[in-house]
């Protein structure tokens, strides 16, 4: 569990960082209808990174795959808006409406993994 729990950390830990050295992209995706949106980007990428590391916290490990799995729920929308819009570029070029649309259900493997990692039994296996 150690090993996928590093892998998720990392992979919050860089989309967290990502928000800050690309957020005009991330602006991109945010929803039309909210406001302040480089906040939005800025407040989620701080979340990211944070939650990365709370992901390793000793205490209050139930607490944080709660936070984190509502934390992924509520950033959904972004996620469907840049399929829906298509407005996402990697390098310079357009990123296939595919990827973006096929990225949509990795979001359910992110929420039942920020719960399982941090199940009181689970963190009783990896010690």
């Amino acid at each position: 569990m150690k090993i996928f729990k590093g892998i998720y950390s990392l992979i919050l830990f860089v989309a967290g960082v990502l928000h800050f050295v690309r957020e005009r992209n991330f602006r991109k995706i945010v929803p039309e209808s909210l406001p302040f949106k480089k906040g939005i980007v800025l407040i989620t990428g701080v979340l990211e990174v944070a939650f990365a590391m709370l992901l390793w916290a000793k205490r209050g490990q139930s607490l944080v795959g709660k936070l984190l799995s509502f934390f992924m729920v509520l950033v959904f929308p972004a996620n469907i808006n840049m399929a829906v819009k298509n407005n996402t570029f990697y390098n310079g070029k357009k990123i296939h409406p595919l990827f973006l649309w096929m990225r949509l259900p990795l979001q359910i493997p992110l929420i039942l993994g920020a719960i399982k990692l941090t199940h009181p039994s689970t963190e009783k296996k990896t010690k």
